[in-house]
């Protein structure tokens, strides 16, 4: 049988903890079905790179210096509106900042804090849902 490999999920992953980055890019690629085609550590260099790649998907922190991820998540949703962007936090996923998140377009909100296996996982279920929207 010849299968179709299917085309890796272009990622961007915006968080200012270098070590939450590198996990997070190794979650993402062991997984196979997505690619790391940058890496920002705050808001401000993770819109360019957003703007420079025009990636399928943006993992993008809240809470970050120089331009938190609130700030970098509408310019991001404003240039790059085919871009499924999901906010990392350690905020509870039933808080007012998930809310807040949601509210101003966010695909998915995920906490980084716990069950970080799962994060290849649950991607693919806010990919698949924010397709079935459009």
């Amino acid at each position: 049988m010849n299968r179709k490999t299917p085309t890796p999920v272009r990622a961007v992953v915006v968080d200012d903890v270098d070590d939450m980055r590198q996990l997070l890019r190794l979650l993402l690629e062991r997984d196979g079905h997505f690619t790391v085609v940058a890496e920002a550590d705050n808001g401000q260099s993770g819109v360019t790179a957003v703007l420079a790649h025009r990636p399928d998907l943006v993992l993008l922190d809240v809470t970050m210096p120089v331009m938190d991820g609130l700030r970098a998540l509408k310019l991001i949703r404003s240039q790059v509106p085919s871009a499924v962007v999901v906010m990392l936090s350690s905020w509870d996923t039933s808080s007012r900042e998930a809310r807040t998140c949601t509210a101003l377009g966010a695909h998915g909100y995920l906490r980084k804090d716990e069950y970080l296996h799962e994060v290849p996982d649950e991607l693919r279920a806010i990919l698949h849902a924010a397709h079935r929207s459009h």
